[in-house]
């Protein structure tokens, strides 16, 4: 017989609770979704022909992300979306990854974060990519986020899809990527890993981030002083000569939620 994740919820989360497990507000709230997903818990809708043939109540979805029953909408609404904004020309595949030593800073300041990796990737990209020696031209991006590794670890990283290619700004024309591996991926690391210090840097100067509880400032300066000298996680791959494949990978990769039940063996107490 099989198992889902919203019977494993619906048994064990009221244990969970009584134990005293700390749960933040995010995850209470996906774990409470999750269990009560298509049950009276959600609420009913009524489903009506128009020309009264059928009339029915129906329990209500979660609409949560990471729900099972969900996201399969979910998936497919985000494909059709980052689909029709594909352009008809090759792409690249680029990630960024933040060094695990800042996830702890990253939990306490997830938006800001967040925001600090889309600017310091594509302003990276671009930058390069602007060198007549790489494209010469303004490229294309679309960037998702990701926090997870397929071990359910944090892992915060960016999904980039760069055009091979640009609009050259001097002539308004499209023009094609010189060279097949789109950048040199140690120049792409060096110009991210920079910039994304400086951002982190500054915010830290004007006390714009949250501090995690007995950390200084001090100490998130000296460990960005000791990244500044190791090399960060920047992968640059191949050309695809469409985005499309890329894009359903990582509909899948990202929207499908951390785990579903299919990777489910088996659940016990």
């Amino acid at each position: 017989m099989s198992i889902t994740i919203q019977q494993i919820f619906q048994s064990h989360l009221p244990q969970l609770l009584r134990s005293q497990q700390p749960l933040s507000r995010n995850m209470l709230r996906a774990a409470c979704r999750i269990r009560d997903c298509r049950t009276s818990e959600m609420g009913t809708h009524l489903r009506r022909c128009p020309l009264g043939h059928v009339s029915y109540e129906e329990n209500n979805s979660c609409k949560h992300r990471f729900c099972q029953q969900c996201n399969a909408l979910e998936r497919e609404t985000w494909l059709q979306r980052w689909t029709k904004r594909l352009l008809p020309c090759p792409h690249h595949h680029v990630v960024f990854t933040v060094p695990h030593d800042l996830l702890d800073l990253w939990r306490y300041n997830k938006r800001t974060f967040a925001g600090f990796l889309f600017t310091a990737a594509s302003e990276s990209l671009r930058e390069l990519l602007a060198d007549p020696k790489y494209c010469g031209a303004r490229v294309g991006l679309l960037a998702a986020l990701h926090t997870w590794s397929q071990t359910l670890a944090a892992h915060v990283h960016l999904h980039v899809l760069a055009t091979a290619g640009g609009l050259n700004e001097q002539t308004g024309r499209w023009q094609a990527a010189t060279r097949d591996c789109l950048s040199p991926r140690k120049v792409l690391m060096i110009i991210f890993r920079g910039k994304f210090r400086a951002l982190v840097l500054a915010a830290l100067n004007s006390g714009e981030l949250k501090l995690p509880p007995g950390m200084q400032p001090n100490y998130w300066q000296n460990t960005l002083n000791r990244l500044g000298r190791l090399p960060w996680n920047v992968k640059v791959f191949g050309r695809y000569q469409h985005g499309q494949a890329v894009v359903r990978y990582l509909a899948r990769y990202l929207r499908g939620g951390p785990i579903g039940n299919s990777r489910l063996i088996h659940a016990d107490e």
